[in-house]
């Protein structure tokens, strides 16, 4: 038995051999003809993208000269901001810890409705 998948429903149906060989949105390929040729010139040093390009290129020169890790090669900056999320993390931890052990201690009660 042979199955072929409707197009509009979705639908798996029961079909002939032949219909379901040859279905009926394929067809042969189509030649498709190149547009014509476009010309690119150089953009001038003053754009807004050629800036951008020249700070992007001075931080590769920064991330590939540093011995430190990459998140750590942006300076001070991100010295403090990992050291400081990574103290945030810490005390979280820490804390979920805690009430998981009040929790199988018994010592963190439910607080009762008023």
């Amino acid at each position: 038995m042979f199955y072929k998948q409707n197009s509009f429903s979705g639908r798996v149906s029961p079909s002939e051999a032949a219909a379901a060989y040859q279905p009926q949105g394929l067809g042969p390929a189509k030649q498709v003809k190149a547009g014509p040729v476009i010309e690119v010139t150089p953009m001038s040093n003053n754009s807004p993208a050629s800036s951008a390009m020249s700070e992007i290129r001075r931080w590769q020169e920064i991330f590939q000269k540093a011995k430190a890790p990459v998140y750590l090669a942006g300076g001070t900056r991100d010295v403090v901001m990992f050291r400081g999320l990574s103290a945030v993390i810490g005390i979280g931890l820490g804390y979920t810890f805690y009430n998981m052990y009040l929790m199988a201690t018994g010592r963190l009660k439910k607080k009762e409705r008023s």
